[in-house]
């Protein structure tokens, strides 16, 4: 009886052994994320404590100066966060394949305008060139992404080069990186899109043509050093792929490097999934685009 009794509780403890073995392990292939910074100055007039914040996920495997992925989330400029279960997949799937991560808020309550989200992606990314080094990144080799109105915002920042100089930003941007992008050119959308949509997107564009045109990245393509990578669902939204694919002509029209890839039957919202997994073929694909190793 003493015998069995023994071999009971070294099979518990095995059992035990084995869960915490499998605890440290997973915690040990999570990337170390700090969480919440401030990106804007709190003592400046329209801080805004819970959309002025970001967060940054550090790789796994320690690289001197690694690439900095800065995602930019959707929700039609009216909604999302950072701290969304995907939005930190996203955050996660690139750091654990070697890239600083940054991830951020911006402010999106009632009464912003296109423009003022702009600006706020500008102010983070420039915190990103004057912070991220002290995290391991290469401030010289950021990469500005985003899905849906969050790639729309990273392309305006990309080619209007007004909101990254009014930010203070002194370098160059390496390269942006659109998934499914809703709103390059909104002076098209504006003009000839679903009506309910345009009657909700007037109090972010407002119902100036003229500012319709400001907020389209498109109408801003100029020739510059930035690599482009636009990826798109074969069963997306129809504004998204005429376009994502007037985007992409144009930017290599005035000699600029764009690629654009088709994700066949993928709609809307679950491309965004293909940024959740590090092993995704697709986010290979994009490593690839950077220069990852």
């Amino acid at each position: 009886m003493k015998e069995e009794g023994y071999m009971k509780y070294c099979k518990i403890g095995t059992i035990t052994l084995l869960f915490w073995c499998c605890i440290l392990s997973v915690a040990a292939k999570s990337p170390r994320i700090v969480k919440n910074i401030n990106y804007v100055d709190s003592s400046a007039s329209d801080f805004n404590k819970d959309a002025h914040v970001l967060d940054v996920y550090l790789p796994l495997r320690k690289i001197k100066e690694s690439k900095v992925f800065v995602f930019i989330h959707g929700g039609a400029w009216q909604k999302g966060t950072k701290d969304s279960p995907r939005h930190i997949a996203v955050g996660k799937a690139f750091s654990n394949n070697g890239m600083v991560v940054v991830v951020i808020n911006y402010r999106i309550q009632s009464g912003t305008k296109y423009y003022d989200m702009a600006s706020d992606c500008a102010r983070a990314i420039t915190w990103v060139e004057n912070n991220i080094a002290q995290y391991g990144g290469n401030k010289n080799e950021i990469y500005v992404s985003g899905h849906s109105s969050g790639a729309h915002l990273a392309a305006l920042v990309s080619t209007d080069s007004t909101y990254l100089m009014n930010a203070g930003f002194q370098n160059s941007i390496k390269g942006c990186i659109l998934n499914d992008p809703f709103g390059l050119d909104m002076l098209d959308y504006m003009g000839h899109g679903n009506f309910v949509d345009v009657g909700i997107f007037e109090s972010i564009f407002t119902i100036l043509p003229s500012e319709w045109k400001n907020g389209s990245p498109y109408h801003h393509i100029h020739k510059d050093d930035i690599k482009y990578y636009t990826i798109i669902g074969g069963k997306t939204m129809d504004e998204v792929k005429k376009c994502s694919v007037q985007f992409h002509e144009r930017s290599r029209f005035v000699g600029n490097l764009s690629h654009l890839h088709v994700v066949k039957w993928r709609t809307h919202i679950p491309m965004l999934n293909l940024f959740c997994n590090k092993r995704n073929n697709e986010l290979k694909k994009i490593l690839v685009y950077i220069g990852v190793k």
